[in-house]
């Protein structure tokens, strides 16, 4: 699992088993593992892969998994840690995140907008084409998270602790868009 300072993830295929033994998401049944979908999931997917819906899911580590494109919806996540955990290209919107730990994982291309973050740890977190308007940030710590291309308007940048490079890497945009759909 380790290679000299840096932890490697769990397949796959063995982060689904281990959602499945703990029962913490919809990640398929009876050894069958879903596969992973071939877009960002959307709430009225017939095959979202494994999601995480209308369910509190608090006081787990789910930390070193490999889990692209998941879906999270209409779901309170934390007290949790996702520490680097890989949840590229996944569906955060509509959800309420409270003392979660995304440090040094990765959401680069996910959609966070419409969710509420409070206490959230962003530590070294790739974000890189993350969509976070519409979202609420309340005493999230954003240290050397890679900003790059990701979607913040001016109002909520102002709010948030963020360093001149990190400021200069993100996507302003003017307004907050379009509200994402299963809201």
């Amino acid at each position: 699992m380790s290679s000299g300072d840096r932890v490697t993830r769990f397949s796959y295929e063995e982060s689904c088993k281990l959602l499945q033994s703990i029962g913490q998401a919809d990640a398929g049944s009876d050894g069958e593992i879903l596969p992973i979908p071939d877009h960002l999931p959307q709430y009225d997917d017939e095959e979202p892969g494994v999601s995480f819906f209308r369910t509190l899911v608090a006081e787990v580590e789910l930390e070193h998994l490999t889990l692209p494109r998941t879906f999270f919806g209409r779901s309170e996540i934390g007290p949790i840690s996702f520490r680097n955990t890989n949840l590229f290209e996944s569906n955060l919107c509509w959800n309420d995140f409270i003392e979660v730990n995304f440090e040094e994982a990765d959401l680069s291309g996910s959609d966070l907008r419409a969710s509420n973050f409070n206490k959230v740890r962003f530590v070294k977190t790739k974000l890189r084409g993350a969509d976070l308007r519409l979202a609420s940030f309340e005493s999230c710590d954003f240290t050397y998270a890679d900003m790059h291309g990701a979607k913040l308007t001016r109002e909520q940048g102002a709010r948030l602790r963020l360093t001149d490079e990190q400021k200069k890497a993100i996507d302003w945009q003017e307004n907050d868009g379009e509200a994402p759909p299963g809201g």
